[in-house]
């Protein structure tokens, strides 16, 4: 892994900074569920204040700030450091990579056809498999504003999928396809009958009519994060670390720093890791840092990078994985890749993967502006 010192930069950096600020879009009367995507105004300080490091930093916001910056005055950027998450569109999380592209200015993280696809987790779904990707059996069910009729039965598209065999039985696991952050997933998600099946296919279709609802065979086994840094054949891995349920491992010892009712036997019964549960500061599922000298970490991370490259990820995120069965010979299966990953300190997960394995905060924002300058006309002599 790449230290401080193998990071220079030999002028000051001239970085906008683009983001999608919290308070001020609930200021507009969205609610916080509406934003549970966007950054907090502390994590964007830490982030301006991080890249001050390494020379000016120019807070220019989000889409509208920044189309009105492009058209009224000199964008002299060397980078934009991005991480705008968007608004409104199935297509959100591409809206500012792809007026910088039009710009022609570089920017940090994936470009905008790449965030388009991985944003739609079927669509993702059905590459990575086509490359052979492992990845839980699955049907499409259109968007709800799609249906036609009312006697349509979403469920009739499953008894035309390609995988309709391993849908044939239970426990399957329902979400949306578009939505990050774990919105929209719950202990609720995984199904065990016909009848839950239409329910929850029924509420979700209502909740997020203009995307399509994944059904999927569930993964049952062990769950992993890998964080990676780079792009194409520069990506490595950072970091790998396991979701441990207590469902599974009742006496798997708990930070004790973790505020919990031990009496909830509710507690115990969860295996599904959702928006709800990251921010409940939940002691279930509890998080292991493993090394790569474990053959388990080491395939997650061998997974991990070939789906990043594969989709053409850039510069630093997160890829989620997890076993088919419990078995010994159990398979890691494709769950989902985040190409913006959250930068909160001591908070999310890509920064406390670094973190784990001795890059600090400053320098896991040094590494991605050195990847994402690799793409700009920038000689060897410049960035080293």
């Amino acid at each position: 892994m790449p230290s401080n010192d193998s990071l220079s930069f030999p002028r000051p950096l001239k970085i906008g900074f683009t983001y999608d600020c919290r308070s001020e879009w609930m200021l507009l009367g969205f609610s916080m569920d509406q934003c549970a995507e966007f950054e907090s105004e502390e994590t964007i300080e830490r982030i301006a204040s991080s890249l001050r490091n390494l020379g000016t930093v120019d807070m220019i916001g989000g889409l509208k700030a920044l189309t009105k910056r492009l058209a009224t005055s000199d964008a002299d950027w060397d980078v934009v450091f991005n991480i705008c998450e968007g608004y409104g569109t199935l297509g959100r999380e591409a809206q500012v990579p792809a007026l910088l592209e039009a710009w022609g200015i570089p920017f940090t993280f994936s470009d905008s056809a790449t965030l388009a696809l991985c944003l739609d987790k079927a669509k993702t779904k059905m590459v990575l498999e086509h490359y052979g990707i492992a990845t839980a059996p699955f049907a499409c069910i259109p968007p709800r504003n799609s249906w036609i009729g009312l006697d349509f039965n979403p469920l009739s598209v499953m008894e035309n999928a390609a995988h309709r065999d391993s849908l044939s039985s239970f426990p399957l696991f329902v979400k949306p396809a578009s939505v990050s952050t774990g919105i929209g997933i719950s202990q609720a998600n995984k199904v065990v009958d016909v009848q839950q099946l239409a329910e929850v296919v029924e509420d979700i279709s209502n909740r997020y009519p203009t995307q399509t609802i994944l059904i999927e065979r569930f993964l049952a086994g062990r769950e992993f994060t890998v964080g990676i840094i780079g792009t194409g054949a520069d990506a490595y891995v950072v970091g790998v670390r396991e979701l441990v349920f207590l469902k599974d491992n009742p006496n798997f010892p708990i930070d004790p720093s973790i505020p919990y009712n031990t009496r909830d036997p509710a507690l115990y019964q969860l295996d599904v890791y959702g928006h709800d549960l990251k921010r409940k500061w939940s002691p279930n599922p509890q998080y292991v840092d493993l090394t790569l000298s474990d053959a388990v970490a080491r395939a997650a991370a061998e997974t991990a990078l070939k789906a990043w490259r594969l989709l053409g990820c850039r510069d630093g995120g997160r890829v989620d994985l997890r076993h088919n069965t419990k078995e010994t010979d159990a398979v890691l299966n494709f769950i989902e890749v985040n190409p913006i990953a959250g930068l909160a300190p001591d908070w999310s997960d890509l920064p406390r993967l670094a973190k784990a394995n001795g890059i600090d905060y400053d320098q896991l924002l040094a590494l991605v502006i050195n990847s994402a300058l690799k793409r700009r006309a920038y000689t060897s002599s410049r960035v080293v």
